[in-house]
């Protein structure tokens, strides 16, 4: 049985106020001998990427629930609204998507999964934001949920205004976060939901490496990584990472896949303008991602680049986090999974203990 702790029925302002929902026991943590990552002692390399974790009530439920790794939902310098309601619907899962689908049609469907790998959502929300105010404090608060062995990190994004340049604007995110306690940052430079141009600073190796190297001289020795959507083309990727990898400590990868959600009569599927696009995430992505995840390793052991490689997409079952950590990657992270699943952590943690024993 599956147990969501976000509606998708409600907003997003609902659920921040109001979630997560957890309508079951929660299981006492399972501690697996720990694996090293800048320097901190981590239980497990299992955590939830930016998105699903909206404040500290989620942070703290998904600390509790195994997910050593947690990233703190991305923040901005300003407070910035989610898109209108709804912000996910369910899409049909019956397939894994290619790079051809990529911008295509896909159409969501009335129904809830009964099973992991019917877990496929859009996924539009536009990186909204409190306040600094609110979210410095609401870090602040997280923090304190975090056992020893376990690691929050916190996403932030530059916002284009007249009050700074992009590049002064993401540095001025990092720092006001590390200034709340913030012990790892990461820049989100994807995201398909939004109609400004800090949603595709992944594509772009020059802007990328002038944000990173400001950042990471601001931040000092805050561990610093990156989150990257899909590219299909190796020889980008590599400008990309070749750019970033000096200042970086770790990439995260990927986002969603950008597609065109229509009801079944051809008309936009989600409210408001610009959102035809939306991210699509879940079950359907993983081979995208895990071709990602391959590409990336394979740079990084070529150009013997030192980062930390997060996998990020279609990761609902035990075996997903698998497939991830056995092809290169160092951490692996959940978000849409999850989401309908919050025990995939402990089930997988449970799993290495048991066979542990047997060992």
């Amino acid at each position: 049985m599956l147990h969501p702790t976000y509606n998708i029925h409600k907003s997003y302002d609902e659920n921040y106020q109001n979630g997560p929902m957890c309508d079951f026991e929660i299981p006492k943590r399972v501690k697996l001998k720990p694996i090293k990552l800048w320097g901190y002692e981590i239980n497990s390399p299992i955590g939830v990427p930016a998105g699903p974790l909206l404040n500290s009530s989620y942070i703290k439920l998904y600390a509790a629930l195994g997910f050593d790794l947690p990233v703190y939902k991305t923040v901005r310098t300003v407070e910035r609204k989610a898109h209108l309601a709804p912000n996910c619907l369910m899409v049909k899962s019956n397939r894994q998507l290619t790079v051809d689908d990529i911008g295509n049609s896909i159409y969501p469907f009335d129904h809830e999964p009964q099973t992991t790998q019917e877990i496929a959502i859009t996924n539009s929300f536009g990186i909204p934001s409190k306040s600094i105010e609110i979210w410095q404090a609401d870090i602040e608060k997280a923090n304190r949920f975090m056992a020893d062995d376990q690691l929050m990190i916190v996403s932030c994004v530059g916002t284009p205004s007249e009050n700074r340049n992009f590049i002064d604007d993401f540095v001025f995110c990092a720092q006001k976060a590390v200034e709340a306690g913030a012990k790892a940052i990461e820049l989100n430079y994807s995201c398909p939901n939004v109609v400004s141009k800090e949603g595709s600073i992944y594509q772009d190796p020059v802007l990328s490496g002038a944000i990173s190297k400001a950042v990471k001289k601001a931040i000092k020795d805050i561990p610093l990584m990156i989150k990257m959507g899909y590219i299909a083309n190796e020889y980008q990727v590599l400008e990309i990472l070749k750019a970033n990898a000096p200042f970086i400590d770790g990439v995260s990868a990927i986002n969603t896949i950008s597609m065109q959600a229509r009801n079944k009569d051809g008309s936009q599927a989600l409210p408001g303008e610009g959102r035809l696009n939306s991210g699509i995430c879940g079950s359907v992505i993983k081979n995208l991602a895990l071709e990602m995840t391959k590409r990336i390793h394979k740079i990084r052991k070529q150009n013997k680049f030192d980062f930390v490689l997060c996998s990020v997409g279609g990761i609902v079952s035990l075996t997903d986090i698998d497939d991830y950590l056995q092809i290169g990657a160092d951490i692996a992270m959940s978000a849409t999974g999850a989401m309908w699943n919050p025990l995939l952590a402990y089930e997988w943690q449970h799993q290495k203990s048991q066979l542990h024993i047997r060992i």
